[in-house]
């Protein structure tokens, strides 16, 4: 039987992050049948989707974001723009043996229920499921505190060799993340209620974004069975090597760029 991995901490800058789990998705074979990725980014990001790309605004938006000192990719899931900076969580959910028939509405509520459980958990938080009025990213399976703001979202990418789903938990929201969830919206022209951008510690303020990662990795791990491990040494090298434009598309590198066989 192929592993099922539990791997912790960040590997890199946003472009690997990004890059890495694009890689795995798209490898033709893996050592690996599931594989769950916890980490605290390391800087500012503004990740869009091919969604983004659409909007009449995204040059603005780049610009935006870029001028405030975010990186910007076009990341391989779906949804839209999501910005976060270190007092964020991201969870990568790689499944090998999933099929694209199996994944849909049914992987975002199972994921959203555990996720609110284990941020219930936490201390005095009133993690729901649903999507908020005004809010960014828009999902019916986001999570909110007590109906008013979201701190969590999540988008799916699914291919022919397996699924990824993607999760940005917000634990400290910075001003600057705030700001440029604001301004990065109104240039793309979507709608957006500023109070509906939190992070838990507006809640529960001793919670830390180490605390919440290690958490959601005991949970993944008990919850799945998962063993702690590390993301393949040579992914990671070939990851380091990404790099391009503003923003950053993450799907065109790696179809470029795969990694080089053994």
């Amino acid at each position: 039987m192929k592993n099922r991995l539990l791997v912790s901490g960040s590997a890199g800058p946003a472009v690997t992050e990004l890059v890495i789990p694009a890689l795995l998705l798209r490898a033709p074979s893996a050592t690996w049948s599931e594989l769950v990725h916890v980490y605290v980014p390391q800087g500012p990001t503004v990740a869009f989707s091919g969604r983004d790309l659409r909007s009449p605004g995204i040059a603005a938006a780049t610009e935006v974001a870029r001028a405030a000192g975010f990186e910007t990719v076009v990341r391989s899931p779906g949804g839209r723009m999501v910005a976060y900076d270190s007092g964020a969580v991201v969870i990568d959910h790689l499944d090998r043996t999933t099929g694209i028939r199996h994944a849909g509405s049914a992987t975002f509520a199972d994921n959203a229920e555990n996720h609110a459980r284990v941020l219930r958990g936490l201390g005095d938080v009133d993690a729901r499921v649903g999507e908020v009025d005004g809010e960014y990213c828009p999902g019916e399976y986001s999570i909110n505190v007590g109906g008013t703001a979201k701190i969590v979202g999540s988008a799916q990418r699914v291919t022919a060799t397996g699924s990824l789903f993607s999760t940005v938990v917000q634990v400290v929201v910075s001003d600057r993340v705030r700001a440029v969830i604001a301004d990065v919206s109104d240039a793309l022209g979507y709608d957006l209620r500023r109070s509906s951008i939190a992070g838990l510690t507006d809640y529960a303020p001793a919670l830390t974004a180490d605390d919440v990662a290690e958490a959601f990795a005991a949970d993944y791990r008990d919850r799945l069975g998962l063993s702690d491990g590390q993301l393949p040494a040579e992914v990671v090298t070939h990851a380091k090597t990404a790099n391009g434009g503003a923003p950053f598309h993450v799907d065109d590198w790696t179809r470029a760029n795969p990694v080089p066989s053994a």
